[in-house]
């Protein structure tokens, strides 16, 4: 463990801003060598990411087209007993409420829209 986490877990940080910032200081490295790991935007419309292969995304709960770039998905949502491949150029259309997940078959890119 680093001396910055080791500073977080002492009694003497007197805030819980200050140890936000410092999990937040020390997590960046971590988080930046790791390209499986979605963060903050991974969401937001028109945003194309790159899934590992057996890779898994839960899809947000909202409207939206999921659209294969890439590579092949698998998406399967509760309560549809279909599941679906989806192949470069093809989409998808979720619906609020869907509870919806795809994995990755092998390497693959994938936009949300």
């Amino acid at each position: 463990m680093n001396a910055t986490v080791d500073l977080a877990f002492t009694p003497a940080c007197p805030s819980r801003e200050q140890r936000r910032a410092l999990f937040t200081a020390a997590a960046a490295p971590a988080l930046a060598g790791n390209p499986t790991e979605f963060r903050t935007g991974m969401h937001a419309p028109g945003v194309e990411r790159t899934l590992a292969k057996n890779q898994l995304l839960r899809l947000p709960d909202e409207n939206l087209t999921l659209v294969c770039v890439d590579g092949e998905l698998w998406l399967t949502r509760d309560g549809d007993r279909e599941d679906y491949i989806l192949g470069p150029g093809r989409s998808f259309v979720v619906r609020r409420g869907d509870k919806a997940a795809v994995q990755a078959l092998r390497p693959s890119r994938v936009r949300l829209g």
